[in-house]
């Protein structure tokens, strides 16, 4: 996805991920630093917004399985934020998961500006009542724990609906 020119966001392979540490450290403290540090390695699709070669922004990604999708982190240097990197690693994000099939994208969040940014492209709250309701009380809680939802942050949802024209995002889930 360009977004204008010396600005883009790419994969970053797993021999290019120590460098986007920085911008871990200036986004997360405590338990979510120490687990974003060790996500970044593990997980397999992190995706890095650039300005003229230059990390600013990251998101990791997983497929629950082939039609759930999780936006793990999304974290952007102190500098640039307010800038919309955020929310063009969002859609990125949701491009991807689009081009996978996946049906529904999940997302927790624990602050205001993190849920204000997945409302802004149509996610809405859902809870562990309403995840077991839909896919069955042992998978709700297998899927809680790849997700890795914790207590104080909240589930969030976004179903990709299929169209003529491609991937179209709805609320309703």
């Amino acid at each position: 996805m360009k977004v204008e020119t010396g600005q883009g966001i790419s994969e970053a392979g797993p021999g290019d991920r120590a460098r986007l540490e920085p911008i871990l450290e200036e986004s997360f403290e405590g338990w979510y630093l120490r687990h974003s540090k060790r996500t970044l390695y593990e997980i397999g699709k992190v995706r890095v917004a650039e300005v003229n070669g230059n990390a600013v922004g990251l998101t990791m990604l997983k497929t629950v399985d082939d039609r759930i999708g999780y936006v793990y982190y999304i974290a952007v240097a102190r500098v640039s934020r307010r800038m919309g990197f955020g929310g063009r690693l969002l859609d990125d994000a949701l491009d991807y998961f689009g081009a996978l099939g996946t049906e529904i994208v999940y997302a927790a969040a624990e602050n205001e500006d993190a849920l204000a940014l997945f409302s802004s492209r149509g996610f809405m709250k859902t809870n562990f009542r309403e995840v077991a309701s839909r896919y069955g009380l042992f998978r709700a809680i297998t899927m809680y724990r790849s997700m890795l939802v914790v207590p104080g942050e909240v589930l969030l949802q976004l179903q990709l609906e299929k169209s003529e024209g491609g991937t179209r995002l709805s609320s309703r889930a």
